[in-house]
């Protein structure tokens, strides 16, 4: 089962871009992080923040141009650890 979750969602349009670091509102990309297939969406908890400009050049350039320096998988698992910790979340 894919997990949804529109609260997060949210969480994540509140941040910067992840890329450039311009400010909110940000746009959630689903980063498939090896689950890629035609038709198939990465899970929410795989978003990032993008601005609009930099979620078009990850789908221009894919995932090894545009994160070419930079431990997707990391980002995206300090994201959701972030957002659990808060307040009214999860605690860890």
């Amino acid at each position: 089962m894919t997990w949804r979750s529109q609260r997060y969602k949210k969480y994540i349009n509140s941040l910067p871009c992840m890329k450039c670091g311009k400010h909110c509102p940000s746009e959630c990309h689903h980063e498939p992080l090896g689950l890629a297939g035609m038709g198939i969406k990465a899970p929410d908890s795989h978003c990032v923040p993008l601005c609009q400009e930099c979620h078009r050049l990850r789908h221009d350039k894919g995932v090894d141009t545009f994160w070419a320096g930079i431990d997707i998988k990391m980002k995206v698992i300090g994201l959701l650890t972030k957002y659990l910790k808060q307040k009214n979340n999860f605690q860890i």
